[in-house]
């Protein structure tokens, strides 16, 4: 047994508390992390991810369809990463708005993101993102024009939602 000295006793426990704190407090703050980013980054324009009317268009349910497979899944990377430029029909609606590259945030951040965008209204969860799939996909810079080709290729082979 490890006999420890009265006088740091005290100053060795205050210190373990303290990192247990800090752990405890960071997971916390990073669960609650995703929808802060969504929030700061995404809703305003996507309206909470519901879209607006011929404007803007929904996310939510969309975005966790369209990322199960594997193309659809790079290309909502490429939608973040390099933004999208033209017209596109999506729940039903048409849309010809632009939105711009996110390419600034850091990978992680976008994996998250998308990860929790994914996610939403989807009854098991939804796909995941990993930083290291952003990573990858920043190598390849595209165009916003170049996006929506990718995705008219991807709608060809597959309507999207």
């Amino acid at each position: 047994m490890i006999r420890l000295d009265p006088a740091i006793r005290l100053p060795l426990f205050i210190a373990i508390f303290l990192a247990i704190a800090f752990v405890v407090g960071h997971a916390w703050e990073n669960r609650e992390q995703a929808p802060r980013e969504y929030s700061n980054e995404c809703s305003i324009c996507h309206h909470g991810g519901h879209g607006q009317v011929r404007a803007v268009a929904p996310i939510f349910g969309r975005v966790g369809h369209i990322a199960l497979t594997p193309e659809g899944h790079r290309y909502i990377i490429h939608v973040l990463l390099n933004g999208l430029d033209g017209p596109i029909t999506a729940g039903g609606a048409s849309y010809n708005s632009s939105m711009p590259s996110f390419h600034r945030l850091p990978d992680d951040e976008i994996a998250r993101i998308l990860t929790f965008v994914a996610s939403q209204e989807m009854s098991s969860g939804g796909p995941t993102f990993t930083a290291a799939e952003i990573a990858e996909e920043r190598k390849h810079l595209l165009s916003p024009e170049e996006v929506l080709l990718e995705r008219q290729k991807l709608e060809q082979q597959t309507p999207l939602p």
